[in-house]
């Protein structure tokens, strides 16, 4: 009885292998007998386990080759995917004869899955720290701390102009000294003017004529109205005349004739009496001179104030020289 299930069991290893070869059974060795005493003798399990191991190791190199189509399976057009399935066919057809080549040998089909290692414990993320809220901004009612920065800066900026257009004008404004041209020279009291009737005096460093007249002293330009040059004092004409182009002038800076286009401009004289100020004043007909009350009044010229003189159409002097 032994025999015969040995030889069964042999016969259908070889049938199995000689469909898997492509082979006929017939040209296969015949079996070997058993041991005489009809037990299973270290034939049969040999065997077995070579087919068994044989039939694994071919179910596993399909499914090794076959696991690539499976996965790229689902990321292909349709007949990518029917090669896959073609695989996954192959895979099952291995595992089939696998089975059958197991349940003739009495071994088991498959080798025993490796056991599972143990999974890694993941590190719980830390949560993420709360973000406190920022403290509402506080401040005077009705303002909060940005409007009042806002203020401020305004106000800072608004301070800055203020102080650079100050800086400039004082920059810009004229300032001179006392006795320098463009501020005032000091003369001193009345009983320093030439009489009434005496010529006039030059003061080069104010740049005038000081005239002394029954109305009052008058400190007169040295420049000519017409082009700016300097004109002169003639005694013997009794006279202003500019040796540019001929412009004449009487005493008291009234025009007479020639090109200038008005009479000669005039500083402002102050007369100062114990603190009470008189000074030179325009009129129609000029500038009018101011009075001295007595010989302690003190005189001086403000070079920095300049009275133009009247159109030559209507000086008083026009046409008597």
């Amino acid at each position: 009885m032994a025999n015969e299930l040995w030889k069964q069991r042999v016969e259908r290893a070889q049938q199995i292998a000689a469909e898997r070869k492509g082979i006929d059974i017939s040209v296969m060795l015949p079996p070997r007998n058993p041991s005489a005493d009809g037990s299973r003798h270290g034939a049969e399990e040999p065997v077995a386990a070579a087919v068994v191991a044989d039939v694994v190791a071919e179910a596993e190199a399909v499914v090794e080759a076959a696991a690539p189509v499976a996965v790229a399976q689902a990321a292909v057009p349709a007949p990518a995917a029917a090669a896959g399935d073609a695989a996954t066919d192959r895979v099952a057809a291995a595992k089939a004869r696998a089975a059958a080549k197991a349940a003739a040998t009495g071994a088991p089909a498959t080798p025993a899955a490796p056991a599972p290692k143990p999974a890694t414990p993941r590190p719980t993320p830390a949560k993420a720290a709360s973000v406190e809220a920022p403290p509402a901004e506080t401040g005077q009612a009705g303002m909060n701390r940005r409007e009042f920065v806002t203020y401020a800066w305004a106000a800072a900026m608004g301070l800055l102009t203020l102080e650079g257009g100050l800086a400039t004008y004082l920059f810009m404004y004229p300032r001179f000294k006392e006795g320098q041209f463009g501020g005032k020279f000091i003369l001193g009291p009345a009983t320093v003017l030439p009489p009434t009737d005496a010529s006039p005096q030059p003061d080069t460093g104010g740049k005038f004529w000081l005239v002394n007249t029954d109305a009052g002293p008058k400190a007169i330009y040295m420049v000519c109205t017409h082009l700016g040059c300097l004109y002169k004092w003639e005694p013997s004409n009794h006279r202003f005349e500019c040796p540019c182009h001929g412009s004449k002038f009487s005493r008291e800076g009234f025009y007479i004739e020639g090109p200038a286009p008005r009479s000669l401009d005039q500083f402002i004289v102050e007369v100062d009496d114990n603190g009470s100020v008189a000074t030179t004043t325009d009129s129609d007909q000029g500038a009018v001179p101011p009075a001295v009350p007595s010989p302690s009044a003190e005189i001086r010229v403000n070079t920095g104030k300049r009275i133009p003189g009247k159109p030559s159409a209507d000086s008083p002097a026009k046409g008597t020289g």
